[in-house]
């Protein structure tokens, strides 16, 4: 189980502040203090500071809940999960600018709250240590070699390290205030006017720019000829906060011609030079898609070279293809309604999206590809990608694809935050083509998140993206060799970050309260992400029941097509897998953050192929009763799915046949000018 947290509640509702108390308590963890007013939150949390702050909005003497967490979080570097009967956009917004952890809406379960606080746990730590490596960023950037200032939107600036001191012949504290083009002194107006010119456009844009060669009069009377690049500092995706400009000498690094591209056009194939950007925030889904389809594309075009940027720390546990390597960001989970966090380093919301969009750029400008494949998320997770799109539509010369699942979210939640975001105007702009990664006949994204007709008409649908045809239905009873015995019924949520306490939670507690009618052999898979303590709680669960649990296996065909029914949530690629291999299925949908799975799961229901239960209906007994009654059917839809060819399972074959119809810009190596200069 997990470590026991010191919890502070503050409540005015005494009812209230009783049941969560109580719930609190029952789960393990150890509540330190209550409270009904701003200060005397404030005194609890001075004689016992918590781990965790249970915090309602509305308090007895009119104080300010969200200013109040604001204050805790700040001194006591402790999570918050927002207690509240207000789950209105404004209060939502109000609540993540104090980076709160989560939050429960009124009247609450048992379940809701332990999730709340399971899924804060990690979010505490890193809260911690936030503000040390923030400081610790500070000291990166005054010992790196290349000069460096940060400024507010103003131009004024508010941090220069030792080497823009010394470039500028003035005290690092003296440059603070000045407006940075006071402080750079370039060799010409006309380099002046176009440096201002850039800095506004990165302001107002939020676009990267770069100036390979720019006269500079040093601090000691020098001219040098040097690099200067400019990219915004964010706060969020849609304003800059300042700008971050460094300056380094020209042959430092190969600073690309940015010039349009121009060359002729070839078939795509074995010079294409290509780039998969996955996100990966949540569990395993975007990461295997992109590795089939990858793999579809070497076998039908050999010599194809394909860099994978994607942000999964499991990508090291997969096989690449021949021609295939990839670039590793650091790594964010998802843990609220449009809200990330490192997943592993001690940084800022703001800071991790900075590093990774910085990244992002760099590697598609050195790479330079004339094909890009993006993966769901057209502006990337939180915009980080908007940058490098903005990028390739000024370089030119690369065909811009956007790869969608089938399903992405209640279309009313879609529709209104795609045109709040301006994504339909960047689908319009900064992409040639929109694959669809399902069939319209099982749901239709283009109708149900109202495409304009522009892009409509630049989608196409290929199918779902599956694994090759390792096991075929007629070898199911052989796929296991080795283990014959009673039948089995194979559990699993995907990669793990979420659906455990639903799914394997209540299939374990079905099996420890009918263990004497359980007549089959159980196969749990956790995932990878799952966290440990429940993990490990499981498996002790598990020991005194008929089968047994597994973390992690690189292909699920032969346990599926060898189970008489697979239980399962309903994300995309275990949805997949289900529809090529399993025979039958109960899905439990994962709903946590997004309706996503819920939607996926009522349309298979309704085209007969798989049983569904609502996450918030499961129980033991009800878990039971439909594991019998659909392993007593005698019909397995989904094998007789496959045989009468009624979803389509070959999307990334029909995907590699659709880029070998593209016409692609070939070029030539950019020249790159380099720039002797006398050594400092």
């Amino acid at each position: 189980m997990m470590q026991p947290r010191k919890i502070l509640i503050v409540e005015d509702e005494m009812i209230v502040q009783l049941h969560l108390r109580r719930i609190v308590e029952q789960i393990g963890h150890e509540v330190v203090g209550t409270a009904t007013t701003m200060l005397e939150a404030f005194e609890a949390a001075e004689r016992t500071p918590p781990d965790l702050v249970l915090m309602d909005i509305q308090l007895a003497d009119g104080s300010d809940g969200v200013e109040t967490a604001r204050v805790l979080s700040e001194r006591f570097e402790c999570g918050v999960i927002f207690a509240t009967a207000y789950a209105d956009d404004a209060t939502i917004d109000r609540t993540a600018a104090v980076a709160s952890a989560g939050y429960i809406v009124k009247p609450y379960s048992a379940p809701e709250v332990r999730a709340a606080i399971s899924s804060a746990v990690g979010t505490q730590a890193r809260l911690k240590s936030t503000r040390a490596r923030e400081r610790s960023l500070t000291s990166v950037l005054v010992s790196m070699g290349d000069a460096v200032l940060v400024t507010n939107e103003r131009g004024a600036v508010t941090f220069a390290n030792p080497k823009a001191a010394a470039l500028t012949g003035t005290a690092a504290e003296q440059l603070c205030d000045r407006d940075l083009l006071d402080v750079l002194r370039f060799s010409s107006e006309a380099d002046t006017r176009a440096v201002g010119d850039a800095m506004r456009r990165c302001m107002d844009s939020g676009e990267r720019d770069v100036f390979p060669h720019v006269g500079i009069a040093t601090g000691d009377g020098r001219n040098l000829q040097m690099c200067l690049d400019i990219e915004p500092l964010r706060e969020s995706d849609s304003a800059s906060a300042g700008l971050v400009v460094t300056v380094r000498h020209p042959g430092a690094v190969e600073v690309a011609d940015v010039s349009r591209v121009s060359g002729r056009k070839e078939p795509f194939g074995a010079s294409t030079r290509m780039i998969m950007y996955s996100h990966d925030t949540f569990g395993l889904g975007h990461l295997r898609r992109c590795l089939k389809l990858a793999h579809a594309l070497v076998e039908k075009y050999p010599g194809i070279s394909i860099l994978l940027i994607t942000g999964s720390p499991m990508v090291h546990r997969h096989r690449l293809p021949q021609g295939m390597d990839y670039v590793k960001l650091p790594a964010i989970r998802k843990v609220g309604k449009e809200s990330y966090e490192a997943r592993s380093l001690a940084m800022s919301n703001e800071g991790i999206q900075a590093l990774r969009s910085s990244l992002l750029l760099g590697t598609i400008r050195d790479y330079d590809p004339n094909v890009l494949l993006v993966d769901h998320a057209p502006a990337g997770s939180k915009g980080e990608l908007r940058d490098s799109l903005a990028w390739l539509q000024r370089r030119g010369g690369c065909t811009r694809i956007l790869g969608l699942r089938d399903i992405i979210d209640d279309p009313t939640e879609v529709v209104p935050m795609w045109r709040e975001r301006g994504i339909f105007d960047l689908l319009r702009e900064s992409y040639d083509h929109v694959v669809v990664y399902g069939a319209r006949e099982v749901y239709d994204p283009v109708a149900m998140y109202e495409f304009p007709d522009e892009i409509a008409a630049k989608t196409r649908f290929v199918g779902y993206v599956c694994d090759g045809p390792e096991v075929d239905d007629a070898g199911a009873a052989s796929a296991l060799d080795g283990e014959a015995g009673p039948p089995l019924v194979t559990v699993t949520i995907g990669g793990g970050d979420g659906g455990g306490p639903e799914v394997i939670g209540n299939f374990l507690a079905m099996m420890t309260r009918f263990k004497d009618r359980i007549d089959f052999h159980a196969k749990i898979l956790t995932g990878p992400f799952m966290d440990a303590d429940l993990a490990e709680h499981f498996r002790a669960i598990a020991r005194d029941l008929p089968g047994e649990i597994e973390t992690f296996v690189p292909s699920t065909a032969a346990l599926y097509a060898a189970s008489d029914v697979v239980i399962s949530t309903a994300g995309y690629n275990t949805t997949t897998d289900v529809l090529a291999y399993a025979r039958r299925s109960i899905i439990i949908p994962r709903i946590l953050h997004r309706q996503e799975q819920l939607l996926r799961a009522h349309c298979l229901r309704k085209l007969g192929l798989t049983a569904c239960i609502h996450p918030d209906d499961v129980t033991p007994e009800i878990l039971f009763n439909t594991i019998t009654r659909v392993r007593a059917e005698e019909d397995a839809p989904l094998a007789r799915c496959r045989a009468e060819r009624r979803v389509p399972l070959d999307g990334a074959q029909k995907f590699a046949e659709f880029c070998g119809a593209l016409l692609v810009r070939t070029r030539t190596e950019a020249s790159v000018e380099m720039v002797a200069t006398g050594q400092a």
